[in-house]
């Protein structure tokens, strides 16, 4: 009775934010020339729907992406698992988990699922993943397609709409990548996805992150000179060690209003994470050139004077919603002062991490 219609409502709700989530992924695709290639190669190789696919291209060349949007577009769901080095067959599989009740009791992992419901899944970096993972794969991976559980000693085959996904960076340009065996990847229909081309990538940030023409071109100008500084200065580190699309998004979204801030978002993005010295010359001699501005240290940090007259009081109720109530309000005045905030020292390095960190808060990075 009541516990039934409390379920049907669950799956209601669930059902609603899954089909609210498909159509902000279709509503933040941009489709261009080169995209709409890659999304028909993709669409061939599922239209048989017998096996997995395979994705290898440089990083934020949007392979996970061309997936989550191709299934949103027909309806299925997508989940995704990140593999690296320390990836745990539980994570695929499933563990022993005690309920309420404190009985052991066996919870499925995602793959599972996936397999039972007739999810597409992606399996993200699969040459991070280590050899017992890949190996519990070949079973799911063969023509049989059936998917072994050691725990519980059942055999899962698949339900006709499941699909399986990898991505991979090409190995031996970026660090830690292993090389897949010829017998493992022949299980894949391989697909090869390339870089965004310049002209796609300014009508991306354009169209995606609301940014002006004219500062989506210097954007993609600067991380074309940085790819170019990284490969003639270190040839083993790889083009992308300044600098990715995914950095050029993330810029992007910080929406800045004249080159002067386009500059000081960038450097802090892209300069403060960089530990060799030089190689931050390199970063903020290039922003410079190309936004035509002068980055000094009270430019970039400009959060001292501000954050150092404020008493710890005005600083939290200036952090806190302005829904907050007088009894949260309070709550967060208590904690701050045990905490021993107004005997923080503004030096020069803690300025430096105050303003990257609430620049970050503001904009919702992590």
């Amino acid at each position: 009775g009541q516990g039934d219609l409390q379920e049907e409502q669950l799956q209601k709700a669930l059902a609603a934010q899954e089909d609210a989530q498909a159509e902000r992924t279709i509503a933040d695709f941009v489709v261009t020339p080169s995209v709409t290639t890659n999304v028909q190669s993709i669409a061939r190789a599922i239209a048989a729907h017998k096996y997995p696919v395979l994705l290898q291209g440089p990083t934020s060349s949007g392979k996970t992406t061309l997936v989550a949007y191709l299934a949103a577009l027909s309806g299925h769901k997508c989940v995704r698992i990140n593999n690296h080095e320390y990836t745990d067959l539980q994570e695929y599989m499933g563990s022993y988990v005690s309920d309420p009740s404190g009985k052991l009791v066996f919870r499925e992992g995602v793959l599972v699922e996936a397999v039972r419901q007739g999810n597409w899944i992606v399996l993200d970096e699969l040459n991070l993943a280590p050899s017992e993972v890949l190996e519990a794969l070949n079973r799911l991976l063969d023509d049989n397609r059936e998917l072994f559980i050691p725990e519980t000693q059942e055999v899962v085959t698949p339900h006709p709409d499941f699909m399986l996904f990898a991505t991979q960076n090409p190995p031996g340009l970026y660090g830690g990548r292993k090389v897949l065996s010829k017998a493992f990847r022949n299980r894949f229909l391989e697909l090869h996805v390339g870089e965004i081309p310049s002209a796609e990538l300014e009508t991306i940030l354009n169209k995606r992150c609301s940014l002006a023409p004219s500062f989506c071109k210097v954007l993609v100008q600067i991380m074309m000179d940085l790819q170019m500084h990284r490969q003639q200065s270190r040839l083993f580190a790889g083009k992308d060690g300044f600098i990715t699309p995914r950095d050029l998004l993330r810029w992007a979204n910080r929406c800045p209003g004249s080159y002067e801030e386009l500059a000081k978002e960038g450097f802090r993005l892209l300069g403060d994470r960089v530990r060799v010295e030089a190689d931050k010359q390199v970063v903020k001699a290039v922003i410079e050139k190309h936004c035509k501005t002068s980055l000094s240290s009270e430019v970039l940090y400009d959060e001292k004077s501000k954050a150092g007259q404020q008493s710890p009081t005005q600083a939290i109720d200036m952090a806190l919603p302005a829904s907050a109530t007088e009894e949260e309000r309070l709550i967060a005045r208590q904690v701050a002062e045990s905490a021993g905030v107004d005997r923080v020292v503004w030096t020069k390095a803690m300025n430096r991490v105050y303003s990257l960190v609430k620049r970050c808060l503001e904009v919702k990075e992590p």
